[in-house]
Parts: C-alpha cells; sequence; structure tokens
C-alpha cells in the first residue's frame, strides 16, 4: 500500500467529537426566524452582454439584517421554464467573476446563480462590528456569535435558494449548491440550513473541524484567527466556544440533500484531516474525491472540472 493511500484508509475512520453547544440549534433555529421576518425584496435588473445566447441580469436582494447581496443570474435564451438552476459561491477575497465563467453551464441548459459574499465584489457589508474591525472577514464580530460575519454570510446564501423559490422558470427539485474554499464551507453550512437543494457539491472547503484546521493549516484565513490568538490569549476559550456555532463538523449530521465533498491531500489552506472529519459526521447520500498530490488550487484542475460537470449532469 502507496503511503498516501494509508493516509486516505486512516482519514476515513477520523470522527471527531462534536464541539456544538446546547443551544446550538436554538441559535440557528432564532436565526432563521430572524431571517424569514425580513421580506427578499428581489430585483433584476438586465444586462446587455455580448453572448447573445444567454439572457443576464444584476441580481439584487436583502441579506441578513437588510445587507443587499448582488450576483449574476444567468439563463439559457431558449428555455424558459423547468430549469434545473446550480448556485455558485466563490472562495475567500474572491468574487462572482465574470458571466463567461459560466457558459459551461448555461450552454447545457442550467440557469446560473453567481453571488458576491458581503464585503466581496459588488455585495457591501453594512454591519456595525464591535469587535475584530482591523482585521480580515473570518475576525469580524469574532467576541459575540450573533454578530459574527459567517452567521451572517450563511443566511445570505441561504436566502439565494429563497429567490430561486420565486422565480418560475427554476424547476425547484433540481437545484444544486457549489462552492470550493470558503464557498464549499459555505455550500455545506447553507445545505445543513435549508435542506431544498437536491446537490450539494464542496470543493476543499473551509470551516471545517476548526480546531483541527487552526493547527494543521500553513496559509489562508486561518491564519488571521491564530494571529489573534496569540495577540489575546485570554479570548481563546471564548472565541473557540463562539467558532462552535460556524464550523461545519457541527453542522454535518443536519446535511439532508446529497453531498459530494472534493479533498486535496497537500492542501495548505484547508487540511484534508479536517474536512475528512466533517465528511464522516455527514449521515446523507454522500461521496468524497481525494487528489493526493494535489493544494488548495483543485478548482483549476481540468479533469476535476470535467468530472464535475459529469457529476452535476448525472444527478441533476
Amino acid at each position: 500500500m502507496l503511503y498516501f493511500e494509508q493516509q486516505i484508509k486512516d482519514y476515513e475512520t477520523y470522527k471527531p467529537p462534536l464541539t456544538k453547544t446546547e443551544d446550538f440549534y436554538t441559535f440557528w433555529d432564532d436565526t432563521l426566524k430572524e431571517s424569514e421576518q425580513l421580506p427578499l425584496q428581489s430585483n433584476l435588473v438586465k444586462e446587455e452582454y455580448p453572448i447573445k445566447q444567454i439572457d443576464a441580469y444584476k441580481v439584487t436582494y436583502q441579506g441578513f439584517g437588510g445587507t443587499p447581496i448582488r450576483g449574476h443570474y444567468i439563463l439559457p435564451q431558449e428555455a424558459k421554464e423547468n430549469l434545473p438552476c446550480i448556485i455558485l459561491y466563490h472562495g475567500y477575497g474572491m468574487d462572482k467573476g465574470s458571466i463567461s465563467d459560466y457558459m459551461k453551464w448555461v450552454i447545457q441548459g442550467f440557469a446560473v446563480l453567481a453571488i458576491d459574499n458581503r464585503g466581496h465584489g459588488e455585495s457591501s457589508d453594512d454591519s456595525g462590528y464591535m469587535t475584530g474591525t482591523n482585521g480580515t472577514w473570518v475576525l469580524h464580530g469574532i467576541l459575540d456569535k450573533a454578530e459574527y460575519y459567517y452567521r451572517k454570510v450563511y443566511i445570505d446564501n441561504k436566502r439565494a435558494i429563497d429567490f430561486l423559490f420565486t422565480r418560475p422558470e427554476i424547476d425547484k427539485s433540481r437545484i444544486c449548491i457549489y462552492g470550493g474554499s470558503m464557498g464549499g464551507g459555505i455550500a455545506l453550512a447553507v445545505a445543513a440550513l435549508d435542506n431544498r437543494p437536491k446537490l450539494v457539491i464542496a470543493d476543499v472547503p473551509n470551516m471545517c473541524n476548526i480546531e483541527l484546521a487552526i493547527q494543521l493549516k500553513l496559509e489562508g484565513s486561518l491564519v488571521s484567527l491564530e494571529n489573534y490568538f496569540a495577540r489575546y490569549p485570554e479570548q481563546v476559550q471564548q472565541v473557540f466556544h463562539n467558532l462552535s456555532y460556524f464550523d461545519n463538523l457541527n453542522f454535518a449530521s443536519m446535511i439532508k440533500s446529497k453531498t459530494r465533498v472534493t479533498i486535496a491531500l497537500k492542501d495548505p489552506v484547508c487540511p484534508p484531516q479536517s474536512i475528512f472529519g466533517v465528511y464522516n459526521h455527514i449521515q446523507a447520500e454522500k461521496s468524497y474525491v481525494v487528489y493526493p498530490f494535489t493544494g488548495h488550487n483543485v478548482g483549476g484542475i481540468s479533469s476535476h472540472l470535467d468530472d464535475t460537470l459529469t457529476y452535476v449532469g448525472e444527478n441533476l
């Protein structure tokens, strides 16, 4: 047996204890109820685009707390009803990109909804954070779980599904949520909070088994958390307590949709063992793909993209 094969075998049996507190479900039930009180107020504005075989729109809807969340909404021009749809969530520090990035989906007859996370791209962040504002997004609101950045991001992206459920052209039984890195972590959390998507694809997801991930990572957003701990050691217990509400380790058993997770054994940003720890707690129909000699750039591998196109076509 090759070393990486033994490594995978060991990871397949790694099932860390959950870190959720007694009020975990109450916290998220209350959060969802708060979100439901806010009208979506979605708006579509047609975009002129040089590819004439599509209808492209700028979409805006109210995210958590009323912050406007913006994205691309793209439809194949010829098909007007019963469209399957893919919601795409981008990585940390990135944005939704160009409309042209999504033609591989639209040409197959899929609608596409690509969202800018708050504070990224065209989506602002109107929050008034009391703590962590001198750092990056992973620190914003870190000392108060009710104002923490990821609480808002998870709900913002859950409301993307709410938007699709207002659209008459969408087949609500064929929705896929798909993201990589930060987007992959969001996809898992959203799937736990909203069971309506048929399919979930999470490539090298973040926010997985966070305590372990902080110990094993070499770069990425969790470095900011580690630096915060070094500066404020007296806050370590409080911060880890708050992070437990946003850790996909504690969301995993809530996922009901069919789920595929991609893991890279050389990933310095989202360590493979931490992702396996989450994957092994998912009880829904699931599968994983492992790249033994790949780092965090899984999305840039041509064969992986081709396999994902095939997987979505077979399952959506």
